[in-house]
C-alpha cells in the first residue's frame, strides 16, 4: 500500500484502540520499501509484533525488534495488545514519542508484572490494590540481575516505571488499573530520590584503566599495522576459490608463505576488532554510533594555517540527534580505512545478493531492509540464520572486543558504556597536562568544548558535556588540594592561595573544603603547563611548553605543587649536565645558571629537605 493508505490504516487503528472497537486485522506497524510503498510488519491479532528497524539504532537484533503475546499470561494477554498499539502509536501524552527500546523493555518489564499477577491468581488489573503493589515493589527488590547481585537502582525503577505506564495506558482499555503507588513514584521506590541518594545519578561506568587501555590500544596499532599484508592475503584466497582452485592447492601456497587459511580469517576477525578498539578509544563515541559507520565516514578539514582538523561521520539515536559529527584523530581515519577494505567483499556480496532477489521479487520487503546495510562498516553474515546479513550488533561488538582483549591476555570484561565514559575522563586530563597528544591534536591550549562544538553544530555536545564535567571534577579535586591547610605549594600565584584558606574572615560559611572547592572552581581558570598550573585566563603564554620550561618559576600567574616536584627535579639535573659542558658558550652558560637557580628556588620551597 502506499503511504496515505496506511497512514490511514494506522490513524484506524489508533481510533480503534481509543473506542475499544479492535479489529485483528487493523495495522500496527510496517517498513518503507524502496519505492515508497508500505508493507505491513504487524496487525494487531498478530501473536508476535515486529517493530521497524527506523525506530531503533544501527546494531539491534531482530530478535528484540519483536514482541510476543503468547509469553503474556492468557487473562491479560488483550489488556497489554491494546496498551502496546496505544503506545506504540500514539505514545503517552506529555512524553516523547518512544522508541523501539523503550518499547520493547515497556513490553518486557511489563508482561513480567502480569506474570507475577497470574501467579498470585490475580487476573485482571481492576484487582490491583495499592497494597499489591507494594507487595510487587518488595519482589522486585528481593530480585537478582545477571550477574548474581540485587537489582540496582535504575533497573529497579525501569521495572516499577514500566508498571506507571502501564497503569497510564490501561485506562482507556476494558480493565483499567488503579495507580499501584499513590503516594509515591518509581523513583522514589527504588531509591534515586533525595538529596542522600545524589550520587546515585552520579556516573557509574568503569573507567579503563591505563595498565589495560595502553596494552589494548597498543596491540590495536599493531594490528593496524599488519592490514595491508591480511587483506591482500585474504583476497588472494578468494581470487583463487572464484577461479575454482582446489583447497589443497590453496593451503599450499599459503604455507609457502608462512600462513595458514584458518590464520588469515582469524587475522581479519582481529583487524576489525583492533580497527573497533581504536575508533571507540579515539572518538569517544557510543557503540550503537559505531555500527551506524559507512563507506566515506571519514573527511578532513584546515584550518587558517593548514593544520588538519579529522572528522568523522555517523548517526546519534540516543539523543535525538541523528546526523551527528565528531572530531577524532588522524589514526581514526587510518582504522576507518581499514575498516572499509575488510568491509567490501560482504558487500560486493550484499549487492549481489539485493540484485538476485529483485530479480525473483522486486516488492520483496527484504531488499528494503537489505539496502539499509549495503554501506555500513561493521557488516556481518550469520550463517545460523541462512546466510542472513546486517550489521554488527552491538552484544556482538562487545563480545569481540573481549575476545580481541584475550589475545592480549588482559581478563577485563568491557561493557558497551566504557570506551565513551573513559574518553571523556582522559580528553579532561589532556587540559590538565596528563595527555599532551590529545591536547596537541584538538589544537587548543586547553580543550575549550564551547569552542570546538561552535565550529559544527553537528557535534556530539553530550560527550563534550561528559568531557567538560569531568574537567570540574578534576579541577575541584585540584583546588580541594591547594585549600588543605598542610598543603606545599610555589609559584607567584602560591601567596594569595596560602592567605585565603589562612583568613579567619567568616563571609561565607561553607561546609568543608569540597564545598568550597566546588563553589570556586568555576570562578578559576586553570590549564596545565607541564610544569606547573597556570591561572592566566589569556593566551599567549608558552610557559612550559616552549623551550624554555622554567619560566613558569618566576610566573605571578604560575601554582607548583608536589605533583610537578619530579619534574623540576629532573629538568634540574639536566641543567647541571648541561652545566658541565664546555661548549655551550657565554649566552649558553647563563641560560643554564638561570633555569638551576630557578629550579633551586622551587625545590627548596617544595621539600625543606632539598640540599643544594
Amino acid at each position: 500500500m502506499n503511504e496515505i493508505e496506511f497512514r490511514s490504516e494506522q490513524f484506524k487503528s489508533i481510533c480503534a484502540v481509543q473506542t475499544k472497537t479492535l479489529d485483528p486485522n487493523a495495522v500496527i506497524t510496517g517498513m518503507r520499501q524502496e519505492d515508497g510503498n508500505y508493507h505491513v510488519l504487524s496487525r494487531y491479532g498478530d501473536n508476535v509484533w515486529t517493530l521497524p528497524d527506523n525506530l531503533f539504532s544501527a546494531g539491534i537484533r531482530d530478535n528484540q525488534k519483536k514482541l510476543n503475546f503468547a509469553l503474556v499470561p492468557q487473562p491479560f494477554r488483550e489488556t497489554l495488545r491494546a496498551c502496546t498499539g496505544h503506545y506504540i502509536l500514539s505514545g503517552i501524552e506529555g512524553r516523547n514519542r518512544p522508541r523501539g527500546g523503550a518499547i520493547q523493555q515497556f513490553f518486557i518489564k511489563a508482561a513480567s508484572f502480569l506474570t507475577w499477577l497470574n501467579g498470585h491468581r490475580i487476573t485482571n488489573l481492576n484487582s490491583v490494590t495499592p497494597l499489591i503493589g507494594q507487595q510487587y515493589v518488595e519482589f522486585c527488590k528481593e530480585l537478582n540481575g545477571r550477574k548474581g547481585k540485587q537489582l540496582s537502582s535504575t533497573a529497579l525503577c525501569n521495572r516499577l516505571g514500566a508498571v506507571e505506564t502501564l497503569y497510564i495506558l490501561c485506562q482507556k482499555t476494558g480493565d483499567p488499573m488503579c495507580h499501584p503507588w499513590p503516594e509515591s513514584s518509581a523513583s522514589h521506590l527504588a531509591g534515586l530520590t533525595g538529596p542522600e541518594n545524589s550520587h546515585l545519578h552520579e556516573g557509574k561506568t568503569e573507567i579503563i584503566p591505563d595498565h589495560i587501555l595502553g596494552p589494548l590500544f597498543q596491540s590495536a596499532v599493531d594490528w593496524l599495522d599488519r592490514a595491508d599484508e591480511i587483506i591482500s592475503l585474504s583476497a588472494q584466497v578468494d581470487r583463487w576459490k572464484t577461479e575454482g582452485r582446489r583447497y589443497e592447492f590453496i593451503s599450499l601456497s599459503l604455507k609457502k608463505l608462512g600462513w595458514a587459511l584458518n590464520e588469515i580469517r582469524s587475522g581479519e576477525q582481529h583487524l576489525q576488532e583492533a580497527c573497533i578498539c581504536i575508533i571507540l578509544i579515539t572518538s569517544g563515541i557510543r557503540v550503537s554510533e559505531l555500527c551506524s559507520l559507512e563507506n566515506r565516514c571519514a573527511y578532513k578539514t584546515l584550518d587558517e594555517q593548514g593544520e588538519p582538523f579529522y572528522w568523522m561521520r555517523g548517526v546519534s539515536y540516543k539523543t535525538g540527534t541523528g546526523a551527528c559529527e565528531w572530531l577524532v584523530a588522524e589514526i581514526t581515519h587510518r582504522a576507518l580505512e581499514v575498516a572499509e577494505s575488510l568491509a567490501r567483499p560482504l558487500q560486493a556480496q550484499l549487492q549481489q545478493r539485493i540484485f538476485d532477489m529483485r530479480a525473483e521479487n522486486e516488492n520483496d520487503p527484504e531488499i528494503s531492509r537489505l539496502a539499509g546495510h549495503t554501506h555500513r562498516l561493521f557488516l556481518t553474515v550469520s550463517k545460523k540464520q541462512f546466510n542472513r546479513f546486517g550489521t554488527l550488533s552491538n552484544h556482538s561488538i562487545i563480545y569481540r572486543l573481549n575476545m580481541f582483549a584475550a589475545q592480549c591476555k588482559l581478563t577485563w570484561r568491557f561493557a558497551p558504556h566504557q570506551f565513551r565514559r573513559t574518553f571523556a575522563v582522559y580528553a579532561a586530563h589532556s587540559a590538565f597536562g596528563d595527555l599532551r597528544y590529545l591536547r596537541d591534536h584538538f589544537k587548543h591550549w586547553s580543550i575549550d568544548m564551547t569552542v570546538l562544538y561552535a565550529m559544527s553544530r553537528r557535534q556530539d555536545a553530550e560527550l563534550y558535556d561528559s568531557v567538560g564535567l569531568a574537567a570540574l571534577s578534576i579541577k575541584t579535586d585540584l583546588l580541594e588540594h591547594w585549600l588543605e591547610p598542610d598543603a606545599i605549594l610555589t609559584g607567584g600565584a602560591a601567596d594569595p592561595i596560602r592567605a585565603f584558606r589562612t583568613k579567619n574572615e567568616a563571609l561565607v560559611t561553607k561546609v568543608d573544603r569540597v564545598e568550597m572547592a566546588k563553589t570556586i572552581s568555576p570562578l578559576v581558570h586553570l590549564r596545565a603547563t607541564g610544569v606547573a598550573w597556570c591561572t592566566a585566563d589569556t593566551g599567549g603564554c608558552n610557559g612550559g611548553q616552549s623551550i624554555e620550561k622554567t619560566r613558569c618559576a618566576d610566573c605571578g600567574n604560575a601554582v607548583i605543587d608536589e605533583s610537578r616536584k619530579s619534574v623540576w627535579q629532573g629538568i634540574y639535573a639536566q641543567q647541571l649536565e648541561l652545566r658541565d659542558l664546555a661548549d655551550i658558550g657565554p649566552g649558553g652558560a647563563e641560560r643554564v645558571q638561570r633555569d638551576i637557580e630557578r629550579c633551586e628556588v622551587v625545590l627548596q620551597e617544595l621539600s625543606a629537605g632539598f640540599s643544594i
